[in-house]
């Protein structure tokens, strides 16, 4: 291998390793509103806005907010700065998940978008997953 090849391939190789900075949406500014089987406003239900990054299988951060007297909960954006490295795979993609809570009712994990209405069906409920380590 030429040496000048052999050298561009190891810097290109070292530069991708090397962290910048970059300001990050970690949790974006969403509304749920939880209804019943009926489509009544849910008051007090517990809704949890899961923040996930791939390619980790690792729970970033968790925020939960119960219900107003609408059935909505609402959630501010968050940013950061990040110190960042390219790799292989790329830099780390946020995604949300929610997850609902309320006595009485299905737990329900669906994937995120806003703005969401969800009606939760009678039953028993469960805690949200608890994050993996």
């Amino acid at each position: 291998m030429p040496r000048a090849l052999f050298s561009a391939l190891l810097a290109l190789g070292l530069s991708a390793c090397v962290p910048y900075p970059a300001y990050r949406t970690t949790q974006p500014e969403a509304e749920l509103q939880v209804l019943d089987e009926q489509g009544q406003a849910l008051v007090g239900a517990n809704v949890t806005l899961i923040a996930r990054a791939h390619p980790t299988p690792f729970e970033q951060s968790r925020e939960t907010r119960s219900t107003d007297a609408e059935g909505i909960a609402r959630f501010a954006s968050q940013h950061e700065w990040q110190a960042e490295v390219m790799f292989l795979h790329g830099r780390l993609v946020y995604y949300w998940e929610w997850c609902v809570t309320a006595a009485g009712y299905q737990t329900a994990l669906i994937p995120f978008s806003t703005p969401l209405q969800i009606r939760l069906q009678r039953g028993a409920s469960e805690p949200c997953p608890a994050p993996r380590d």
